[in-house]
């Protein structure tokens, strides 16, 4: 890729609105995305990188478990996600959870064969920082729906809240 093409690329993409900014939406809330789920997992993202599966991008998550909330996931968790930056190029895909290297973590996942992949894209993945448990949605459009009594709505929480809904999901 010629410089000037890599530097407008490069500047497109610094400018593009975040993936779930994009994003519309049905009004979930985390106990129902912990009975959807087949496990959930606190840890830490150990290794993030993209690779080509045909003409998509998927990135390949490593998180290092230091909790498990459901299921047995194991020591370690690798997660497939859509999109991801091969070399010079990046691919987005609306509403997909990013990673990065060392953020702390908890995961909504689901299996498709032998290949986990987050549950409700980014509805299943929670940054934590400072007790505090962020889905990847901010700036995402939600459609209302009835939400079960007592459930709460995926959004910003204590992780210690976050683990007793998921831990209470039935």
């Amino acid at each position: 890729m010629k410089p000037t093409a890599a530097l407008l690329l490069a500047s497109l993409l610094a400018g593009a609105p975040s993936a779930a900014r994009a994003a519309t939406f049905l009004e979930t809330s985390v106990e129902e995305t912990a009975r959807t789920s087949e496990t959930v997992v606190r840890g830490v993202v150990e290794r993030v990188g993209s690779r080509w599966a045909g003409s998509r991008i998927l990135t390949e998550v490593v998180v290092r478990v230091t909790s498990a909330w459901k299921g047995r996931p194991g020591e370690r968790l690798t997660l497939l996600v859509p999109g991801g930056t091969v070399g010079d190029l990046a691919q987005e895909v609306d509403a997909a959870p990013t990673f990065e290297e060392g953020e702390e973590v908890v995961v909504f996942a689901g299996r498709r064969g032998h290949t986990y992949r987050v549950n409700g894209l980014a509805l299943g993945k929670y940054r934590i920082e400072d007790g505090m448990a962020t889905p990847g949605t901010a700036g995402a459009r939600f459609a209302p729906r009835g939400l079960a009594a007592g459930e709460r709505a995926v959004g910003r929480m204590s992780v210690v809240e976050l683990e007793q809904r998921v831990r209470s999901a039935r």
